[in-house]
């Protein structure tokens, strides 16, 4: 697949993912009351935040739907289970980051998500039996690096004696990392499942699959939590309705989470599980620099050092960049067989 041909997809993912990370982070930092009368308090509901988020995906089906119609070619059948997948480590990704909004800033959220680098790395040894090369495994060891610098920062940053505040850091890094580990395994199963000739399954049909199936299992989801008290559908409501900023971030959310799996399942098919995840972790400058444009973070040395490590890990695992001695041919070498190969 050429670069020209999948490079929009990848500057949709780009733009739409950092705009999603953003919008996010701003709903979980807007107060509004809770009722009449009510606490003013954030809009922290990472589980109905997860389901909106499927409600995105599943605008997609009815585009894939709208996009077939007059089509004289049918639709090949495919079990439902294979969407079901993907959706249930979505879910559980989605939800563990939503929670992880509530503790760290957008921009050390994203950074921490560079794990799924390391992860996919590992997942597609074991499960597409990709072999990984030298140079593979040093990208993978700096962007470990960097997670560990980022780590270290968010947890240094704050106020020393509140001891609270770096249980909660350290909170939000458990969540944001231990999504990594789902959100790694749904890449490469949709990767298995995309380039599955026997299946033919069609980017937007994928991603709107998954959405039908979030939305089903959050409605019982939700139904439980409510009962249980740990999340309050009632109270989710009464705050959008009482903040048209916070109501047009929500809408906003969603489209903006329907065009970035769109195009994120597209850059899966036409290129590769470890591509789209390398362009996740990309989306990480733009949004560190709209938080500090936005004073919603403060500059930090050891985030813009940490940042370096993983942009430099994601660059050398996917040979953006050359190391020399490590199985990765020259620029020079590569431009002299294709003239020989011409």
């Amino acid at each position: 697949m050429a670069l020209h041909d999948v490079l929009p997809f990848m500057g949709v993912m780009l733009v739409t993912g950092a705009a999603n990370t953003i919008l996010m982070k701003y709903m979980t930092m807007t107060k509004v009351p809770t009722g009449v009368g009510g606490d003013v308090v954030g809009f922290e509901h990472p589980f109905f935040q997860t389901v909106l988020m499927m409600v995105g995906e599943l605008l997609c089906l009815a585009v894939f739907y709208f996009n077939r119609r007059g089509s004289t070619q049918p639709l090949k059948e495919v079990p439902s289970w294979v969407f079901l997948v993907p959706c249930i480590c979505d879910w559980t990704a989605t939800t563990l980051v939503n929670a992880a909004y509530i503790f760290l800033a957008a921009s050390v959220i994203q950074m921490t998500r560079g794990a799924i680098v390391i992860f996919t790395c590992l997942f597609s040894m074991v499960f597409l039996g990709r072999k990984q090369e030298k140079f593979h495994f040093i990208g993978v060891g700096l962007v470990f690096t960097g997670l560990t610098v980022v780590s270290f920062s968010a947890l240094i940053n704050g106020d020393s004696i509140q001891m609270e505040s770096k249980l909660h850091a350290m909170m939000g890094l458990i969540f944001c990392v231990s999504a990594q580990i789902f959100q790694a395994t749904m890449i490469v199963y949709e990767e298995k499942v995309m380039k599955n000739a026997d299946l033919e399954v069609e980017p937007l049909q994928m991603v709107g699959m998954e959405g039908l199936w979030g939305c089903i299992i959050g409605v019982v989801l939700l139904s439980g939590l409510n009962a249980t008290g740990i999340e309050s559908t009632s109270v989710a409501l009464y705050q959008l309705s009482s903040s048209a900023t916070l109501t047009m971030a929500t809408i906003g959310s969603i489209f903006s989470i329907a065009f970035f799996n769109w195009s994120g399942i597209t850059v899966t098919q036409k290129a590769s599980a470890t591509s789209r995840s390398t362009i996740d972790s990309s989306r990480t400058i733009i949004i560190w620099m709209i938080e500090l444009a936005l004073h919603w973070n403060s500059f930090n040395i050891l985030q813009l050092i940490g940042f370096m490590f993983l942009a430099a890990g994601t660059m050398i695992y996917n040979q953006i960049i050359d190391v020399p001695f490590m199985g990765v041919d020259s620029l020079e070498a590569r431009e002299k067989d294709a003239l020989l190969s011409a």
